[in-house]
Parts: structure tokens; sequence; C-alpha cells
């Protein structure tokens, strides 16, 4: 049972032309235009997970944050920073599944948007979150959208190619990707790094790969094989979805495909947020 946890304007850049007024925010937003890919990874790429049932969906337009949250903009309208490693510019971390939708809720607000989750108690104390598909407001990404958005058209394990190194994403890049011996190819900071440190992928986003992972809409469970629009993932479960892996994960766990569940009351040093908003 899940116990209850109570816990302007900048440049807006986009990759295709959208009226200001059609995207009020007080962030910076990046419009993911729509399209097809294949969700999930080939059973030729190296170091898969058997829960990355390749198959393939079609996502809508959507908008999203160029950038993780960082700690200011976290705590300046929360109020705390729960990180464990303190600074204005690194990713809020340490959160949990149901902070992250309260964020959401509280940006949404702020901005004179209409909320996008509702939250009911029931009698056992425990309460659940429902989505307003068709809310203007700030939300966490679906799965699909996310690897959408982290491919950025690519279809390799990483949005750099085959590989990616220590220059490219903070990872425990210390062996490398598929590293078949002994060998110290890369480094470890052992901390989170300010956002946008590295280089944006090919649709203008930071720290897909690595820094801090990013908590999802999903509950965790089997993709099946049919190709779906818009897909929100499993109708219930114990896990939330969280991807892009962290500081302190190999490459093989920051791969476009790789999906790592957590209870959505419990937070780690290096989980973060990303938000979006519909378009």
């Amino acid at each position: 049972m899940l116990k209850r946890y109570s816990s302007l304007l900048f440049a807006l850049f986009f990759i295709a032309p959208v009226s200001q007024a059609q995207v009020r925010s007080s962030i910076e937003l990046v419009l993911v235009k729509g399209g097809s890919f294949l969700m999930g990874s080939p059973g030729s790429e190296p170091e898969r997970g058997l829960d990355e049932v390749q198959h393939r969906v079609r996502v809508s337009d959507f908008l999203m944050a160029r950038n993780e949250v960082t700690q200011k903009e976290y705590r300046d309208l929360m109020g705390n920073n729960p990180s464990e490693f303190l600074g204005d510019d690194l990713p809020v971390e340490n959160v949990t599944w149901f902070d992250a939708v309260r964020y959401c809720n509280a940006l949404s607000l702020r901005d004179r948007l209409t909320p996008a989750y509702a939250f009911r108690d029931d009698k056992s104390g425990d309460f659940t979150v429902t989505w307003d598909r068709s809310a203007d407001g700030y939300r966490l990404p679906t799965e699909a959208e996310w690897e959408y958005a982290c491919r950025a058209g690519s279809t390799g394990p990483f949005n750099t190619g085959d590989t990616i190194t220590d220059a490219e994403a903070n990872c425990y890049n210390h062996y490398g990707y598929n590293n078949t011996s002994d060998r110290i190819v890369g480094g470890y900071r052992r901390s989170t790094t300010a956002v946008r440190s590295f280089r944006a992928n090919g649709w203008g986003l930071f720290d897909m790969h690595g820094n801090v992972a990013e908590w999802c809409w999903d509950w965790y469970g089997e993709y099946g094989t049919a190709g779906r629009t818009d897909p929100a993932g499993a109708d219930a479960g114990s896990f939330r979805v969280n991807r892009g892996g962290g500081w302190n994960d190999f490459p093989k766990h920051i791969r476009s495909a790789y999906r790592s569940p957590m209870a959505p009351d419990e937070g780690m040093y290096s989980i973060g947020i990303r938000v979006v908003r519909n378009r």
C-alpha cells in the first residue's frame, strides 16, 4: 500500500514555428513534432533488457522542457530542496514520483494553466492520481514520449550512435558500453553536473542520457507487440518508470530504450524531473 506523501517568461526554443500564445510558459520548451518510431530495442542490441520488446508507436506533437528541472526552479516553487548534491543549476534529485506530479501541478497553477493531475483519497488512507489528458498544464512524459524525444530520430543504443563517452553524458563510463575487458575507457564524476553541461541531442534537448534519470507517467509493465498511438503504460502496477539513467549508472543503463522501475513513494539521488505539456 502506498503511503500518503505531501511532500517570467524565458525565450522559447522550437523545432518548428508555434505562436507564443499557444505555448504560454515560464520555462524553455521544445516543440517535439509527432511521428511514428520503433520503441524498445532490437534483439541485436548489446546489453539490452528483456522488457524492451520492440514495437511501433505513434506519438502526437508535444512540448518538452529543454533541460531537467533545476534545484533553484524546484526550491523557488515548492519551498524545499531534497537534493543530495547542492547547487542552483544542478538538477533536483531525491524526488519521489509523487513529488514530481505535485511539482507539475504547482507549475501549472503558477503559469495559470489547468493542472494535469487530480489526487483522490481512498478509504484506506492511500490516494490515487488521475491524469486529465486534455489539460494544458505541465505533466510528466509518457515512456513513449520520453523515448521518442530522447532518440530524436536515432535508432541505435544512444542518440549519439552505437556508443557514448564521458564527454557526451554524465554517467559511470569507467569501462564504457559493451566493454569486453577491464580496460578503463572513461571517467566517473561521482555527482550530478549542471544542466546543459553536454551537447544537446538533435532536437535540442539536454541530458537525455545520464545526469539524473527522469520520472515518467507510466506504471511499469510489459509492452506487448501491437502498434499503438500515444500509449500511457499499464493500467496499474506497483512501480512507476524512470528513464535516461543517472550519473552513477553504467552506459547500458542510460540507453534510449532502457527502462527502470521504482516505487512511486521512493526517491533517489540520481532521479529527477523533466516536464512536458500538450501542444
